[in-house]
């Protein structure tokens, strides 16, 4: 597909002449159709498509009716209809009044062509890079906190699970080789593997029953691809991910025993939840959280005026805070948008990311976990003095360390003892258990974790960390106004296009909103403006004297 046309390089004069008059200073789509080709490189969307071929439509048109979907959180046959029927929106896209659209199939085709070149991110760092050459985003202070996402999957059983795949792999098998499958399988086996089963109204013995004749007919049809040797058939999408969700839930069959469900398995981990989305994992956090889906990494600045957002990733849902730090500020700093500090909560903050970040020249602020062990107040770490400058650790009864002594482990920097002199110490029993008295590790980053736990203790620390807790305020803004809640689509790169764009319709807003707020209110003197309504006032004064105010009114 080619591109014969360009975007129009004005918005046409009788859509301006009727616009203008109706839309508020607050437009994101007035603003859109005004400065267009500051914020979308035409350019870098051409090189998706070729020289010849077929006239598609333009991109940059496309990318502005993505936005504005997001903005308002439509679907693309709302949207493709908004376009044509909504004068705002043809304001935006800079077309004329009498303009008749497109089909709304474009969308999810030009979606495709993002996926299929990797520029998910492509207008989000656009409207970035435009906000940044501006003057509108402060990159040093910023703040990160993460959301989950359900995904666009229906939450199966373990039964249901292998049912559905096995369902999968079968039809993908009659798709690509009927005539093999009809006469290597059974016309009973085909049938009963081709329609959806659910396990509703089974009784426990009944799905015990039913979990084990499934999984004997998967390792079944795996071992009637490898024995026909059918290499080709053994490595479609479908059936690979059927290899997989039975060797999750399954003890693999032996020359004696069939396949056995293991009773421990966990939902938890890396472990497929659908095989409508292999990607969607199950998670949980806390006691009463739990999804199926991912989870949506957020960073924003810290800014009073005007707050953007500066990175949005999609992660797997059982991925830890922490392990997705260094993976956001690897992407600030090779953006050249690296905070000096960054505001997270105690999922982020731990060892090894206040260590990795001071690396990078980032302040990781954040309160520290509350320390964790079974020595009594009194005896533990924290209550220890410890120099590591001049190696020097002395104890709460005031007893001097004898070694303190550089470590070969990676996570410990030290090895510290304080040798005999314990045996003689009147609290031995509560501090140490050790012959050898008692013993400290200290790790890399204990100057660190020493510093910011005094911090924690400030009144005014409480204050600063107020800046962290409204980027909250953000993630219901992107889930309740533009529907990030819920995946549209299937699989994390798609996700990703879902929550770029999410974030560049947010980005525009709160710009709009901020340059409604720059202009100045004008003022209005009434006496100068309307001296005789004035006059007309001051004549009715008697009304306030008779009253229990006691003072006329008088306008000035």
């Amino acid at each position: 597909m080619s591109l014969n046309q360009s975007f129009p390089t004005a918005i046409p004069e009788s859509t301006r002449a009727v616009a203008e008059g109706l839309l508020g200073d607050d437009s994101v789509h007035q603003w859109l159709g005004e400065h267009v080709h500051e914020v979308v490189d035409e350019a870098a969307l051409s090189q998706m498509y070729h020289r010849t071929g077929r006239g598609g439509i333009n991109p940059v048109l496309m990318s502005i009716v993505l936005i504005l979907q997001f903005l308002e959180d439509i679907p693309d046959r709302q949207a493709a209809h908004m376009a044509v029927m909504r004068l705002d929106w043809k304001y935006a896209l800079r077309q004329e009044l009498d303009w008749t659209g497109f089909d709304y199939s474009s969308l999810c085709n030009f979606r495709k062509r993002l996926y299929g070149h990797g520029q998910e991110m492509l207008i989000f760092e656009s409207v970035l890079r435009y906000l940044g050459e501006h003057g509108y985003v402060k990159y040093h202070k910023q703040r990160t906190d993460a959301t989950h996402v359900l995904g666009m999957v229906e939450t199966l059983s373990r039964l249901e699970l292998v049912w559905e795949t096995l369902r999968l792999a079968v039809g993908a098998l009659l798709s690509t080789d009927a005539p093999w499958v009809l006469a290597q399988l059974p016309a009973s086996f085909v049938h009963s593997h081709t329609r959806r089963r659910s396990d509703y109204r089974l009784g426990q013995d009944q799905v015990a029953t039913a979990l084990q004749q499934a999984g004997h007919d998967g390792f079944w049809v795996l071992a009637q691809l490898t024995q026909q040797g059918r290499a080709d058939l053994a490595a479609l999408p479908e059936v690979v991910m059927l290899k997989r969700v039975l060797h999750e839930p399954f003890a693999p069959p032996t020359d004696d025993t069939p396949p056995t469900p293991l009773a421990d398995r966990t939902a938890s981990g890396d472990v497929i939840a659908s095989p409508h989305d292999p990607q969607v994992r199950f998670a949980r956090k806390g006691k009463s959280t739990t999804w199926e889906g991912y989870k949506v990494q957020i960073t924003e600045t810290v800014d009073d005026d005007l707050s953007i957002l500066t990175d949005i990733r999609v992660c797997p849902a059982q991925q830890h805070d922490s392990q997705a730090l260094s993976d956001i500020q690897d992407t600030l700093i090779q953006r050249r948008r690296p905070p000096q500090q960054q505001y997270v909560d105690r999922g982020y903050v731990s060892g090894p990311t206040r260590h990795a970040s001071h690396s990078r020249g980032i302040e990781l602020r954040g309160e520290l976990p509350a320390p964790t062990s079974p020595k009594p107040p009194g005896w533990r770490l924290v209550d220890f003095t410890i120099d590591t400058v001049n190696r020097v650790a002395i104890c709460p009864q005031g007893n001097r360390a004898i070694s303190f002594n550089p470590s070969s482990q990676p996570d410990v920097a030290f090895h510290v003892r304080f040798g005999n002199q314990c045996q003689t110490c009147p609290v031995l029993s509560q501090c140490t258990s050790e012959k050898r008295g008692r013993s400290l590790e200290i790790a890399p980053d204990h100057d660190l974790r020493h510093a910011r736990y005094q911090a924690m203790q400030d009144p005014a620390f409480a204050r600063e960390m107020n800046q962290r807790v409204r980027i909250e305020s953000t993630i219901s803004e992107l889930k309740r106004a533009h529907g990030l809640r819920r995946c549209r689509y299937r699989g994390s790169q798609k996700l990703s296009l879902q929550a770029a764009f999410t974030a560049t319709a947010a980005n525009l807003k709160r710009l709009v909103r901020y340059l409604v707020r720059l202009v100045p209110v004008p003022v209005f003197s009434l006496e100068a403006y309307l001296p005789d309504v004035a006059a007309a006032i001051n004549r009715l004064s008697f009304v306030f004297q008779q009253s229990h105010i006691g003072r006329p009114l008088r306008i000035v």
